[in-house]
């Protein structure tokens, strides 16, 4: 199991940060804010839509007053008081993220949100001074069904890419970074527990969390 771990590249949604509640339920949570009971496939849409295809989309069916323009505005705004004021790490993180620091590991930041809601976050939890670095999803150009996000990163920590483990919590994600040849940890969370038998089959460290798994001790 123990390889030679000397950078880390993490994931932040769903596997630092306790956070995809928010964006499983965004979409309805907006509408029912207008009063609106929302369609069973309502989160499903907004998962797989940008927030301003989202817009048009309610804005049409369900004939709101308000323009596109400001159901955008209205969901934008509720991400950034979660990620500036209310998510915070899961258990265990800030203690791991001290014990890589103390045995030298480099660590960096790979993630789909945006840099003007995450790195707020990051700072107030107190993870972004652990980091190297960090790089977004828009910022590449390519989301992660590609593994273009985890070579650049690679490329910044000055790493081979056997000494690198990646750690995340979507199937699609755990996928990419394992075909590409990086050591994967796949970390427990709500918005994948379907897929979990798929997730333990494809890494090469399952954490179902951080405190009953001593994941530093399984990589250093």
């Amino acid at each position: 199991m123990k390889k030679t771990i000397k950078g880390i590249i993490f994931d932040l949604d769903g596997t630092l940060l306790l956070s995809m509640h928010v964006w499983d339920t965004i979409g309805s949570t907006y509408l029912r804010s207008l009063g609106i009971e929302p369609d069973p496939d309502t989160d499903d849409i907004i998962k797989v839509s940008t927030v301003e295809e989202s817009a048009a989309h309610f804005h049409s069916r369900y004939g709101l007053s308000v323009t596109p323009e400001e159901i955008t505005r209205a969901i934008n705004d509720e991400l950034v008081y979660q990620y500036h004021e209310v998510l915070f790490p899961k258990e265990g993180v800030m203690e791991m993220l001290e014990r890589f620091k103390a045995a030298g590991v480099k660590m960096f930041a790979a993630t789909a949100t945006d840099r003007h809601l995450i790195e707020p976050c990051l700072k107030r939890c107190g993870i972004y001074d652990y980091l190297e670095g960090m790089l977004t999803c828009t910022e590449v150009g390519e989301g992660k069904s590609k593994p273009t996000i985890y070579r650049l990163a690679t490329e910044a920590l000055g790493i081979p890419k056997e000494n690198i483990a990646v750690f995340e919590d979507a199937l699609y994600a755990i996928r990419t970074a394992k075909r590409d040849g990086y050591f994967v940890v796949a970390i427990y969370d709500d918005s994948m527990k379907n897929y979990q038998d798929k997730i333990k089959n494809l890494a090469d460290l399952y954490v179902p969390d951080y405190l009953s798994v001593d994941v530093a001790a399984k990589l250093l």
